[in-house]
């Protein structure tokens, strides 16, 4: 695993490393999201770890530790993967500047909240984690560095996936807490991925790697080829709404 890791930060990928334009910025514009989401999720864990004032089981503790410590490589990975974008795609560096920065509205909120939201973003990045292992459709098979470094991601995401949810009980957060901060973080991460997937594309139009046209069709073809996708990915969401504190067993 060590060469995903460690690839270069000035190789730039492929237009085309996902099968499609349209379904490769999908996750070209995740991952600009990622580095500055995931420094949010490890500053949040590590403030609850310093501040818990009851003892920590020995099991939580390692747990967490965990966490951070594969949420920080993860973090490296994406700082590197997204370096590579920009260096095919040099129109991006803005794209990728405002990515860094939505985090910074999350910061104002009160801690029990934060700590709601690390518990809701893990949930999602678990979702979409177990469509990239289980199913082809959004993530198609191949063998490029790309595509191995998000089957190698999504699978540590489900390795610690009950990670955020088992703190969120261990803080003695309340149900409609937990239900709010779904609410709050799919509408963030909703919008944003629509947003940045949408600039970057707008790039590509700009360089002319694709017209207008082309991409208005490729963009279509991806919505209604991933419906199962979205349907399955909907259940997912639903089961935490229902029972936050269950969900990951």
């Amino acid at each position: 695993m060590t060469s995903i890791h460690t690839a270069p930060a000035h190789r730039a990928k492929p237009l085309f490393w996902n099968g499609t334009l349209v379904r490769s910025r999908f996750f070209d514009a995740l991952s600009l999201i990622l580095p500055a989401g995931e420094a949010f999720l490890i500053d949040t864990l590590e403030a609850w770890r310093t501040r818990c004032s009851a003892p920590i089981d020995t099991k939580l503790r390692s747990e967490v530790e965990r966490f951070v410590r594969e949420e920080r490589v993860h973090r490296q990975a994406h700082v590197r993967y997204n370096d590579a974008l920009i260096a095919g795609l040099p129109d991006a560096r803005a794209v990728a500047d405002r990515a860094n920065r939505v985090t910074a509205e999350l910061e104002q909120l009160d801690f029990p909240m934060k700590i709601a939201l690390v518990a809701a973003f893990e949930h999602l990045t678990a979702v979409l984690s177990e469509e990239v292992v289980s199913h082809g459709t959004l993530l198609i098979d191949g063998q490029s560095h790309a595509t191995r470094l998000w089957r190698w991601h999504a699978r540590e995401e489900l390795g610690h996936r009950d990670v955020a949810i088992d703190v969120a009980a261990r803080a003695g957060l309340r149900r409609g807490t937990l239900r709010l901060a779904l609410l709050l973080a799919t509408g963030y991460l909703l919008v944003d991925q629509l947003r940045y997937t949408f600039a970057l594309c707008r790039c590509d139009i700009r360089s002319g790697a694709l017209s207008r046209r082309a991409a208005s069709i490729d963009a279509a073809r991806f919505v209604f080829g991933s419906m199962p996708s979205l349907v399955r990915m909907a259940r997912g969401w639903w089961r935490y709404f229902r029972a936050p504190l269950n969900v990951a067993r």
